[in-house]
């Protein structure tokens, strides 16, 4: 389970998931991330926002590539980000 502390750890998660879905051929979704990553020196609300949108993406669209782990991962950030934000999006 991945448990985020800060922005930062999110940036961070946003740059590794972005890699890894880029070295196993997933350019789109990868810089889906890499854009949502980009926003980290936008508003907060901003940043956790076009973090959720790309990770909900990756999410329905990832078809396999990641690993049980990564997938659990993914999960549980989304479920961070869901808890920060409010809901009506």
């Amino acid at each position: 389970m991945k448990v985020l502390s800060s922005n930062k750890d999110l940036y961070d998660y946003l740059l590794l998931l972005s890699s890894e879905l880029k070295q196993r051929g997933e350019t789109t979704l990868s810089e889906a991330v890499l854009f949502a990553a980009g926003q980290a020196s936008s508003l907060s609300t901003e940043f956790l926002g076009e973090s959720r949108i790309a990770l909900r993406q990756v999410s329905n669209e990832e078809n396999g590539v990641l690993t049980k782990q990564e997938r659990a991962d993914l999960s549980s950030v989304l479920k961070q980000l869901d808890k920060a934000l409010p809901r009506g999006r």
